[in-house]
């Protein structure tokens, strides 16, 4: 499946559906790589991981509905990852991203 063409039309397609749940796999705890999506955003294809949480994500979504970038680049082991920016992660209850989102390669 290509990606969708932006962060909130892959929210509305398939995230805001699980709302309800902690996570898109809707585990509770333990890894999963799996990827539940793909969108563009900045001129790069980014996919999700099935572990990532709904609160972050939905903080985002919320951000990218005004017009704003909710994200900032980031660098891990593996290549690019994107992650709330500071003022949406100091809202979230906890210092734990919760967010899986890797640069597709």
């Amino acid at each position: 499946m290509p990606p969708y063409a932006t962060f909130a039309q892959w929210m509305e397609a398939e995230a805001l559906p699980l709302r309800d749940q902690l996570r898109l796999d809707g585990m509770t705890t333990g890894g999963n790589r799996s990827v539940a999506g793909r969108f563009r955003h900045q001129g790069k294809t980014w996919k999700v991981h099935s572990d990532s949480h709904l609160e972050p994500l939905l903080l985002a979504y919320e951000a990218a509905l005004t017009g704003r970038d909710p994200f900032v680049v980031g660098e891990s082991r593996s290549g690019q990852t994107l992650a709330l920016v500071d003022d949406l992660q100091q809202r979230r209850k906890t210092r734990h991203k919760h967010l899986y989102i890797y640069e597709q390669v």
